[in-house]
């Protein structure tokens, strides 16, 4: 009898053991994402990456299938794609993708795209892990969007995680398993300028008894909302002032002035506050004119005339 009862002991312990070792268990872990600062400038709007880490232990040498859903965060989504970043009421679109370029998606919200089905096979001791990169790209024109932080969480259903042994495991069906690993993704809309010019010809002139004028257009492109001043230098020949600028030749120089009004009463220099141009960007492109003027001197020795002004914007 107790051989029996000895035996009977031995093949509980032994079923219970079998059990425990067939459960699966998974932890995941995801890092923030983080583009750092961006702006509308070229280059102005860098990708970048994210990282999710899985951890599993399970019965040595089996495979298990891993479900990363990740929903639309809390800055929402109209189709999937693009996600967005909030700063308030204002928005900047983002996607996060699969390595192949596809819409990292979730298996259990309204769209069409899906999440990768990852694999993950234990070794003999049944533990494993694995790590899978989130690309990250802001997908559209910040042009819109004011300076600020820029920010969308994940957590709760937006990063439901599921998994299995495979070939049991079906993504398509989420199981009490299943878990979160929050993280958030987040960018900063610094201001910035940029500029662009064209030249200020006064063309090809037979003498100067009579005053000329002439223009250029200098395009300031600005992040919304940023206050800017734009700014003229006096010239790489010595100028003296906005009205006493000069171009050098092989004959010598000649005065000019660059004004920022068509009656050339309102000259344009680097004081800011007296003679500078300001404004307040809209993220697309301003263009400003500068009116060049070229008073009656005579006739200087024939000669080609130049000078270098030097475009400053400050924000």
């Amino acid at each position: 009898m107790r051989l029996k009862t000895c035996c009977m002991v031995m093949a509980a312990l032994w079923l219970l053991m079998a059990g425990g070792a067939q459960a699966q268990v998974c932890n995941f872990a995801m890092t923030n994402i983080n583009f750092g600062n961006i702006n509308i400038g070229p280059g102005g709007t860098p990708s970048t990456t994210g990282t999710l880490t899985a951890n599993c232990s399970g019965i040595a040498n089996r495979t298990i299938t891993i479900c990363p859903n990740i929903g639309d965060g809390t800055g929402g989504s109209a189709s999937g794609s693009p996600r967005y970043l909030l700063n308030g009421a204002n928005t900047i679109s983002y996607d996060l993708l699969q390595p192949n370029g596809q819409v990292w998606g979730s298996f259990v919200w309204p769209y069409a795209a899906r999440a990768p089905i990852l694999s993950l096979t234990l070794n003999g001791q049944g533990t494993g892990s694995l790590s899978q990169t989130v690309q990250a790209v802001i997908s559209g024109s910040i042009a819109s969007a004011p300076t600020g932080t820029y920010l969308s969480t994940y957590s709760a259903y937006h990063t439901l995680f599921d998994y299995g042994y495979a070939p049991g495991q079906n993504c398509s069906v989420v199981s009490t398993r299943a878990t979160q690993a929050p993280f958030a993704v987040q960018a900063a809309n610094v201001a910035t300028c940029n500029l662009s010019t064209t030249a200020m010809d006064f063309g090809t002139l037979s003498g100067l008894t009579t005053a000329q004028a002439a223009t250029s257009q200098i395009g300031i492109t600005c992040t919304k909302g940023a206050a800017y001043v734009v700014s003229l230098s006096n010239g790489s020949n010595g100028g003296t002032g906005p009205t006493a600028r000069k171009m050098a030749g092989a004959g010598g120089s000649i005065s000019y002035g660059i004004y920022r009004d068509a009656a050339h009463a309102q000259p344009w220099g680097q004081t800011t506050g007296t003679d500078t141009v300001s404004g307040i960007g809209t993220g697309l492109a301003q263009t400003v004119t500068a009116y060049g003027f070229l008073p009656a001197q005579g006739n200087p020795n024939p000669a080609t005339y130049s000078d270098v002004v030097v475009v400053t914007v400050s924000y």
